[in-house]
């Protein structure tokens, strides 16, 4: 199947991406675009006030081609499917991979009883003595009910630690192979990451489960969420960004050693990725914050990737200062023929005691996102 008919089967394409309302029109007049490779005189697409045009809502013929997995109850899984890949004739840009995503995700669910996340989180951080890195793994349900009646959970597993290298690990041996690791609670960590109140342990934890009783649904720009603000979040590029802008506005920032101005292109980056990760948006809201995403100059397209659960996906990446000085390099591993994030991969640096130079990860990938009719699958352990 070629890439017309893939984006005539699979997108549904917004004349008002170009200038109208939805009609075949518009999915014929993107399809020519993209066949056509981006032709510099038709980038008239989508227009963001004071920013330069998007261009393209939809990836150049290397985008991957991946079916969307749909579970029992059209939650879309993230795992692409078996023996499919990805054309290595040419490399999309990360513009046009993002607008890729914004016209795919548009196509997910929009109702359900829970909004549901799964995913796994990594943490890498060193060793109490500085000698070796060690992974710290965790599993993770969120099961947001938006029906009366029903309760909310959140499901979680430690699935234990181990040295993150091979040569970590034969430093792991010389240690004596421990597998349990007490912090001190002054440990001096550059910043980089926090001491573990409590000792790590190798083996891998219970599952277990516990009642949410709050009544918000995440955070944004610095605001708690409920179900009702949460409806109130725009879902057009336009009046999203606006929106994300005037509340980032209001956070104080001067006391970060940062550029201000910097520090709010960073966050308005980082509150898009939220809002097609884990927030329970509406498609037409995730679709928008890919939009955003994509007229910003700092993300680099750098071509297929595996994420860390073994995914293959196309790689953007950006540096983020954290700190007055310190960097962190952040990748994103997006399917955007899904519209789904596989996973962000954050990176930073740091010097062991014997003077090597080691790389500290922490990375969140997606296994499942969106909304469900579902029921949650509860351990016996809840709190």
């Amino acid at each position: 199947m070629n890439n017309d008919q893939i984006f005539r089967d699979r997108a549904r394409v917004r004349d008002e991406d170009l200038t109208g309302r939805a009609s075949t029109t518009g999915a014929d007049a993107l399809l020519a675009e993209i066949v056509s490779m981006e032709r510099p005189a038709r980038r008239r697409l989508l227009r963001l006030p004071g920013r330069a045009l998007l261009g393209l809502a939809a990836a150049a013929t290397a985008v991957a081609v991946i079916a969307p997995a749909m579970l029992s109850d059209n939650t879309i899984s993230v795992a692409p499917q078996p023996g499919t890949s990805t054309s290595a004739t040419a490399e999309p840009t990360a513009r046009q991979i993002l607008l890729a995503a914004a016209v795919a995700a548009e196509q997910a669910p929009a109702s359900g009883d829970y909004w549901r996340y799964k995913g796994v989180t990594r943490w890498m951080l060193t060793d109490p003595t500085r000698s070796y890195v060690l992974e710290k793994a965790r599993a993770g349900e969120q099961w947001l009910a938006r029906r009366t009646g029903l309760q909310s959970w959140r499901i979680r597993q430690d699935l234990g630690v181990r040295p993150a290298t091979p040569q970590d690990e034969v430093a792991w041996g010389a240690a004596g192979s421990p597998t349990s690791w007490r912090y001190p609670k002054d440990m001096k960590t550059g910043n980089l990451f926090a001491a573990p109140s409590r000792p790590l342990e190798a083996a891998a934890g219970e599952r277990t489960a516990e009642r949410l009783r709050w009544k918000t649904v995440g955070v944004l720009a610095g605001e708690s969420l409920t179900w009702k603000k949460m409806r109130a979040v725009p879902d057009e590029p336009e009046t999203l960004r606006s929106y994300l802008e005037e509340r980032i506005g209001r956070l104080d920032l001067t006391g970060s050693g940062m550029d201000v101005e910097e520090a709010r292109k960073h966050i308005l980056l980082r509150e898009c990725v939220e809002i097609i990760s884990t927030l329970p948006a509406s498609p037409e809201t995730r679709a928008s914050a890919y939009r955003i995403l994509a007229s910003l100059p700092a993300i680099r397209a750098e071509g297929e990737t595996t994420d860390p659960l073994g995914r293959r996906g196309q790689s953007l990446s950006y540096q983020e200062e954290i700190e007055p000085g310190l960097f962190s390099e952040v990748r994103l591993v997006v399917d955007p023929s899904t519209g789904l994030l596989l996973s962000e991969v954050r990176t930073n640096t740091t010097e062991l005691a014997d003077g090597r130079q080691a790389e500290l990860r922490v990375s969140r990938s997606f296994q499942e996102i969106g909304w469900t009719d579902e029921r949650p699958q509860l351990p016996t352990r809840r709190d």
